[in-house]
């Protein structure tokens, strides 16, 4: 487990790495591939070991997410870090960012309520939300003329992402919320009345 948690948290010093290197093209999509590879391989590792009989703490399904969210946030500061266009390069931010801008705060009031929750992992949607903001992340490096319409994709299966994330969380919870009403109205037919 060690081996994928360490993949997951190479991110972390390649995103720093990106706001040294921002601006040169080659090197900026060179350490974005570097982190997609991981993002790639951390999750498939993990199941490896699991498969092998491995042991270790099993963190991944937190861990791969939020550094996932690290590294976007690093990456769109060093982009702010080095703007030109302030308007443009605001609008690509906001678009490469909007799943974190929405689901993050939507992920704090979720583990804040003093309800039970189920344990938060990425899906497919998740997925497939980070790809596009990885790949968007490229497109802005290697070709900033097409910055906004790679932004927009990401943003649009990020915020996608985001609402499959709580159509989930909602659909955990009737089950769950529907158990306790019942419960409640058992209750209340077995108290005597005075």
């Amino acid at each position: 487990m060690w081996f994928a948690h360490a993949l997951t948290l190479l991110r972390v010093p390649l995103a720093l790495a990106l706001v040294w290197v921002w601006g040169d093209p080659g090197w900026s999509a060179a350490l974005i591939a570097l982190a997609a590879v991981s993002d790639a391989a951390d999750g498939r590792v993990a199941r490896w070991v699991k498969r092998r009989g491995g042991t270790g703490p099993d963190i991944g399904g937190w861990l791969d997410p939020a550094v996932d969210k690290l590294f976007v946030a690093v990456v769109l500061a060093a982009i702010w870090a080095h703007t030109h266009d302030l308007a443009h390069d605001l609008a690509v931010i906001a678009l490469v960012g909007a799943r974190e801008l929405v689901l993050v705060p939507l992920i704090a009031i979720y583990l804040m309520r003093r309800t039970p929750h189920r344990e938060l992992r990425a899906d497919v949607a998740g997925k497939i939300a980070t790809i596009a903001q990885f790949s968007a992340l490229c497109v802005i490096a290697l070709a900033p003329s097409y910055a906004l319409p790679a932004a927009g994709v990401a943003a649009v299966l990020g915020l996608a992402a985001a609402g499959h994330y709580v159509v989930k969380a909602a659909a955990a919870r009737a089950p769950r919320a529907e158990g306790l009403s019942r419960a409640h109205r058992a209750r209340g037919r077995d108290t005597p009345r005075s």
